[in-house]
């Protein structure tokens, strides 16, 4: 790739010049005017709800079962009791806390990449550190939950420097990030089945660190956010599409498993009533609901088997090689095998998508680069979400289905492109990773 642009060095300066710009503008618009422009922080107050009746009834009680975890309420518990009644301090403070957690993940994400590529004895491309900026700063889910202060972005972070941790020997580092993960939003407990299969010592320890967590949280809120969280998030963790919800499936929900119940449901004609909102939820007819959970659960369980087949291929791979590509492997099938997710989920898939990118920009296969922009446009949305669903044509989808009190970024996610994106990002994964020619000569 390299001699390809000592060849082109004016083209290669423009694209950089070019994509620069769009860059610059896309942070100003979408990462710094719209959050603070708009506070946006009633997901996080309705999570903080613990908190409040901690401050005003002496209790940390929880009132549903997909509640956020301990390291959520910690992060917020310093500011949260003075800002009560400040919505606008309390957005500030929520956005300053994403910004640092976009910082640390992009930092521990790219030394995880220095390290294996030094671990590999080779020098990365001249371009890496540009390309991952602008995906990173073009990656449209990543302003979602920066516009709405949410803690994915947390969860990134910990996740990336848990993976950088790993490659460094650090295993300690590592446990305690994935635990604060963990106990972030429950999603991450996906890495501790990982640990366990690939560094039984580093399990260990992030069970410690999981321990240690909970028994602060003890402490400090309560059995319902301390001991009487652990069996709360495994219900949650075996719950199904619609949990947590009472009418139906989510109509942005694009795991696999809320695809197949979407395909056999409905959406009412829009409306409101005392419960909900009428229109957004998929209905599924109950004579439906046997094939629907079949379907789900064989979508599932070839999701699963691939994912074991993954796991177990290529035993001579180098343990570095084996854990750089697993862990993104692991942080894509999260999503997938999720019960529930939405389009701003998928920030937890950027650091994937940066080891794949740079898999593929080590390799200069031209074709990987058509297929990994495809995903990248799919999940990343590197275009407006809204002017990119238009242009692949969800407007006429959404007059054919009568669907069209979606707007066209919900309708994109109704009918499953973001997970799409995630499957094409697969199989560039699969390429990277595990070709042979990738293995020896990278």
């Amino acid at each position: 790739m390299d001699h390809w642009l000592r060849r082109h060095p004016r083209l290669i300066t423009t694209a950089i010049v070019l994509a620069a710009a769009y860059s610059v503008v896309h942070i100003v618009v979408s990462g710094i005017i719209q959050p603070l422009r708009v506070p946006a922080t009633g997901q996080v107050i309705e999570e903080l709800q613990p908190l409040y009746r901690l401050f005003t009834a002496g209790a940390a009680t929880v009132d549903h079962p997909r509640q956020y975890g301990p390291v959520f309420l910690a992060l917020f518990h310093p500011v949260y009791r003075v800002t009560l009644a400040r919505p606008d301090l309390l957005a500030w403070y929520a956005y300053a806390l994403d910004v640092v957690a976009i910082a640390v993940a992009f930092t521990a994400t790219r030394r995880a990449i220095r390290r294996w590529a030094e671990m590999r004895g080779m020098a990365l491309p001249a371009l890496m550190t540009p390309a991952l900026l602008f995906l990173w700063a073009n990656f449209s889910p990543l302003y979602g939950v920066l516009a709405v202060k949410n803690v994915e972005l947390w969860e990134l972070a910990f996740i990336a420097v848990g993976g950088a941790a790993l490659l460094e020997h650090r295993r300690w580092t590592a446990a305690w990030a994935i635990a604060a993960a963990a106990l972030t939003k429950m999603l991450p407990l996906v890495f501790f089945p990982y640990l366990l299969l690939r560094d039984r010592r580093a399990f260990v320890y992030a069970l410690i660190a999981f321990a240690g967590i909970i028994g602060i949280a003890q402490l400090l809120y309560g059995d319902a956010m301390g001991l009487g969280y652990v069996p709360m998030i495994a219900r949650a963790s075996l719950g199904g599409e619609s949990f947590g919800w009472r009418e139906g499936v989510w109509h942005e929900n694009v795991s696999i498993r809320g695809l197949a119940f979407k395909a056999f449901g409905f959406l009412e004609q829009p409306g409101r009533t005392a419960a909900y909102q009428v229109g957004y939820f998929a209905v599924v007819p109950p004579d439906l609901h046997p094939f629907a959970r079949a379907a789900g659960l064989l979508a599932e369980t070839a999701a699963v088997a691939w994912l074991v087949m993954q796991l177990a291929a290529h035993r001579s791979m180098r343990w570095f090689d084996r854990l750089h590509w697993e862990w993104a492997l692991v942080a894509i099938m999260m999503l997938i095998l999720a019960p529930q997710i939405s389009q701003d989920y998928m920030v937890l898939a950027l650091g994937a998508f940066s080891y794949v990118l740079a898999g593929c920009m080590v390799r200069a296969d031209k074709w990987l680069w058509v297929k990994f922009a495809m995903a990248v446009l799919l999940v990343g949305n590197v275009l407006p979400r809204g002017l990119f669903a238009r242009a692949i044509g969800i407007d006429p989808i959404l007059r054919f289905t009568s669907f069209e009190h979606l707007l066209p970024a919900e309708g994109y996610q109704y009918f499953g492109f973001p997970l799409l994106g995630l499957l094409i990002l697969l199989h560039v994964w699969s390429r990277v990773a595990h070709d042979s020619d990738t293995i020896d000569g990278l």
